[in-house]
C-alpha cells in the first residue's frame, strides 16, 4: 500500500470513528502488547477531543450556559454531522448555530442558538477585513446641502443581529471572570418577549458590541444596503410610523463615527 493511500485510509477512519480490517492490518502491534484497535483509538479520540476544544474556545459563553454535559453532547453531535472540510480549523466551528437551528435535538433551544449566533458574530468581526475608520470630521468635506445624498460604507466587521431578548446580557454574565465557584450559571429561562437588536464590530484589536434601539437598527441596515442619508431618514421614519426626530438620526450618525463603524463617505451620483 502506498503512503498516500494509507494516509487517506487513516484520515477517513479517524473522521468516521471506525477502522476497517485493511487499515488495522497496516498498524503494527505495540511491543507492549497493545491491540491495533487500542492504538487506533488513541488517534480517533484525540481528534474528537481537539475538535471539542475548538468549539469550547469559540463558544465559551454557550458552554457555560448549557453546562459541561449538554455542551459535550452538542459537540459530539456537531462533530458527527459537520466534520471539518477545510484544513484551517477556524472554519470548523462556524456552522454550529446553523446546525443547532436545523437539528431536531437542539432547534428548540432558542436562547442557546441566539447565544451561539452572537458568539459567532464576535469571532467573524474579529477576523473581518481591515479598513480605516473615519472620524466625524470627514463630514466637513461636504456642504450641508449634500448631506441627504451621502452614502456611508460601514466597516467590514460590522454585523447586525436580531436575537432573543437578553442575549448580550447573558453573554456578559457567562464570560464574567468570577472566582466564586458557588455563583450559579446564567438562567436558561427567557428574560423577556420580543427581539434584541445588537451591533457587533471590531474596534482596535478586539470585537465589541452594543444593543440598538429599533430606529437605529433600521438606519444601520439601510446604510449597509448603500442607501443615501436622505433615504435612510425616510425609511427609518416609515418603519417607526413617522415618530422620529431628525436630531435622533443625527445622534445615531455621530455615534457611528465615534464607534468606528464608518469606513467611507461618498456623495450619491
Amino acid at each position: 500500500m502506498k503512503l498516500s493511500e494509507l494516509q487517506a485510509l487513516f484520515q477517513a477512519a479517524v473522521r468516521s470513528g471506525r477502522a476497517g480490517d485493511e487499515l488495522l492490518g497496516a498498524i503494527h502491534e505495540s511491543t507492549r502488547g497493545a491491540r491495533r484497535e487500542t492504538l487506533f483509538g488513541v488517534y480517533r479520540n484525540a481528534y474528537r477531543v481537539r475538535l471539542s476544544e475548538f468549539l469550547a474556545e469559540d463558544f465559551p459563553a454557550l458552554k457555560v450556559f448549557l453546562g459541561e454535559d449538554d455542551f459535550a453532547s452538542l459537540s459530539q453531535d456537531y462533530i458527527d454531522a459537520r466534520p471539518p472540510r477545510r484544513r484551517n480549523a477556524r472554519w470548523f466551528t462556524s456552522e454550529l448555530p446553523d446546525f443547532m437551528a436545523a437539528s431536531e435535538t437542539w432547534r428548540a433551544a432558542a436562547r442557546a442558538i441566539s447565544l451561539a449566533l452572537f458568539e459567532r458574530a464576535l469571532t467573524d468581526a474579529f477576523d473581518a477585513a481591515d479598513a480605516e475608520s473615519l472620524t466625524i470630521e470627514a463630514l466637513a468635506a461636504f456642504p450641508p446641502r449634500d448631506w441627504p445624498g451621502l452614502v456611508f460604507d460601514l466597516h467590514p466587521s460590522v454585523i447586525l443581529l436580531e436575537l432573543a431578548p437578553g442575549t448580550a446580557e447573558l453573554y456578559v454574565a457567562a464570560t464574567k471572570e468570577d472566582d466564586d465557584a458557588s455563583t450559579p450559571p446564567p438562567s436558561r429561562e427567557p428574560t423577556a418577549e420580543g427581539v434584541e437588536r445588537v451591533a457587533v464590530w471590531r474596534h482596535g484589536d478586539e470585537s465589541v458590541f452594543r444593543e440598538l434601539d429599533p430606529d437605529e437598527f433600521v438606519a444601520l441596515n439601510e446604510a449597509r444596503l448603500g442607501r443615501a442619508f436622505g433615504d435612510i431618514c425616510q425609511m427609518t421614519a416609515f418603519q417607526q410610523s413617522g415618530e422620529i426626530e431628525p436630531e435622533r438620526l443625527a445622534q445615531c450618525l455621530a455615534s457611528w463615527f465615534e464607534d468606528g463603524m464608518v469606513a467611507k463617505v461618498t456623495l450619491q451620483k
